[in-house]
C-alpha cells in the first residue's frame, strides 16, 4: 500500500510538472434557493441547453467561482451577465434569451405525439428572432426560447473588480426571496445564481417598491457591478 506522505510528495512533483490539479466537484450542494414555483426553473433550462450549462450540475475545480445575474422576465428582454473564475483565470459572458417560434395547424398540434412536438420545437429554434406576427385562423404557435451566449472581451482586472463590486453590494448575503415578494408580469425581476466550489445559492428578487427595499437595492447594485463588464467590452 502506498503511504500518504508519498502521495503528497508525488502530488507536489506533479504540480511542478503541471500534471496535478484541484480535485473536481460535480453536483453542487444547494445552500439557499427560492421556493417553488420560481424563475430558477427557466434559467436552469436555458442554461442546460446552452454552452453555459446548468450551474448546479457543472463538474468544476474546488476553487471554481461563477456568478450569473439575470434580469428581465417581463415585457423587456431577459439577459444575464456572467463572470467565471476557474484555475485562477477569469472569463465573462453575456447571455440573451431569444424567442423562436413557428406556426402549425391546430389540428396537427392537437394530435401530434410528444416526439413530433419535440421536432416542431427543434424546428422553431431555426426561426429565432423573428415573430410569426398575426396568427392565422386554425393555427397555433410553437415557441422555444434559446440562450445566445457570447464572451465579453474584458480584462481580468475588470472582471475581478465586478466581482468585488457584487460582493460589496451584498451578493453573499442575499435572501432566497424577499418575504413580501409578489409575482411580476410586466416589470423586471432579478435571478442571481452563485457557485463557489461545491456550494450553490440562488435568489429571485422582484424590482418593485413593495419588496424589501434593502434587498432590492442590493440586487440593483449587483446588477450594476456586472453591467459595467458589458459597458467596458472591447475597449
Amino acid at each position: 500500500m502506498v503511504q500518504r506522505p508519498f502521495l503528497a510528495l508525488a502530488c507536489l512533483v506533479a504540480l511542478a510538472s503541471g500534471l496535478c490539479s484541484h480535485p473536481a466537484t460535480g453536483q453542487a450542494r444547494v445552500t439557499s434557493a427560492p421556493p417553488e414555483p420560481s424563475l430558477l426553473n427557466l434559467t436552469r433550462t436555458w442554461s442546460r441547453a446552452s454552452t453555459l450549462g446548468d450551474l448546479r450540475e457543472l463538474k468544476v475545480p474546488s476553487d471554481f467561482l461563477e456568478l450569473r445575474v439575470w434580469r428581465g422576465f417581463g415585457l423587456t428582454e431577459t439577459q444575464a451577465i456572467v463572470l467565471r473564475r476557474s484555475d485562477g483565470s477569469w472569463t465573462a459572458f453575456q447571455a440573451r434569451v431569444i424567442r423562436c417560434e413557428i406556426e402549425i395547424p391546430i389540428a396537427v398540434g392537437d394530435t401530434a405525439s410528444q416526439a413530433t412536438l419535440r421536432r416542431y420545437v427543434a424546428e422553431a429554434r431555426h426561426h429565432c428572432g423573428t415573430s410569426v406576427g398575426d396568427v392565422t385562423a386554425g393555427a397555433r404557435i410553437i415557441t422555444a426560447d434559446t440562450l445566445d451566449v457570447a464572451p465579453l472581451k474584458v480584462r481580468d482586472a475588470e472582471i475581478d473588480e465586478a466581482w468585488k463590486g457584487a460582493v460589496a453590494a451584498g451578493v453573499l448575503q442575499l435572501p432566497a426571496r424577499p418575504k413580501n415578494a409578489v409575482a411580476m408580469f410586466d416589470g423586471s425581476t432579478y435571478v442571481i445564481e452563485l457557485r463557489r466550489g461545491d456550494e450553490y445559492r440562488a435568489s429571485q428578487i422582484e424590482e418593485v417598491e413593495t419588496s424589501e427595499a434593502e434587498t432590492v437595492r442590493s440586487a440593483k447594485g449587483i446588477y450594476s457591478a456586472m453591467q459595467r463588464l458589458y459597458d467596458s467590452r472591447d475597449r
